[in-house]
């Protein structure tokens, strides 16, 4: 019988991986394996950095043939071989990776301008993206292709984030209109099923517990 370890006494810095051009990095994405952190700026650039051997760390890929603005988020499939990005040239892009090389396998294309957020959902048959167009987009992957399956513009303003559920086809978007949006599929539709209110101010992240069963956001009104 395995005992538990006990928790760390304190967080220490193992590593600090350098080579983005810009100083602004917008985000980082573990593999589904933990083997790999995929990483953004606004140099238009995703790097792909792995551990190589006695606790340092590579950079083993660098994708800059893609966007041609700020690449702003990048999520995992759960698959592990396939990442969504998202730009600030208003497209979202899934890179495929085989025999460790990453090629562009899709560009989806459809929002009026710069692209916030992107994610799959836990199943792997989706991929959400929402902008700056106050609009969520749902495209459901299938065969290598990806199709939109909806367009919603249940936000007031800018929306900023969005996350699934870690179980379930739901999603759950924050925006500058304050709100939180429940979004779910009705057969072949999917609708806004609620609208949580509370913030006094813009909503620039939100986050489901690891069981889903509750939904944690943060705010510009210091909440």
């Amino acid at each position: 019988r395995r005992q538990a370890m006990e928790p760390p006494q304190q967080l220490v810095q193992v590593a600090t991986l350098q080579g983005h051009d810009e100083p602004r990095v917008w985000h980082v994405a573990w593999s589904p394996s933990g083997h790999t952190l995929a990483s953004c700026a606004a140099d238009r650039a995703i790097r792909l950095w792995a551990e190589d051997g006695d606790r340092a760390w590579a950079c083993v890929a660098i994708l800059t043939d893609g966007h041609q603005r700020t690449v702003r988020r990048v999520s995992w499939a759960p698959c592990g071989s396939l990442l969504a990005s998202c730009s600030f040239d208003g497209t979202a892009m899934i890179w495929r990776c085989e025999d460790g090389v990453f090629d562009c396998l899709a560009s989806l294309e459809g929002h009026d301008n710069e692209v916030k957020a992107v994610a799959w959902s836990p199943s792997g048959s989706f991929v959400a993206t929402c902008g700056r167009d106050k609009s969520v987009w749902v495209w459901e992957a299938e065969d290598e292709a990806y199709e939109v399956a909806a367009v919603l513009h249940s936000h007031g303003a800018d929306v900023k984030d969005i996350v699934w559920h870690p179980t379930d086809d739901v999603l759950a978007s924050a925006s500058y209109d304050d709100s939180l949006k429940i979004i779910t599929q009705d057969g072949d539709d999917w609708r806004c099923a609620a609208t949580l209110l509370g913030h006094a101010s813009t909503v620039w992240g939100l986050a489901f517990s690891a069981d889903g069963a509750h939904i944690v956001s943060c705010s510009d009104d210091r909440s």
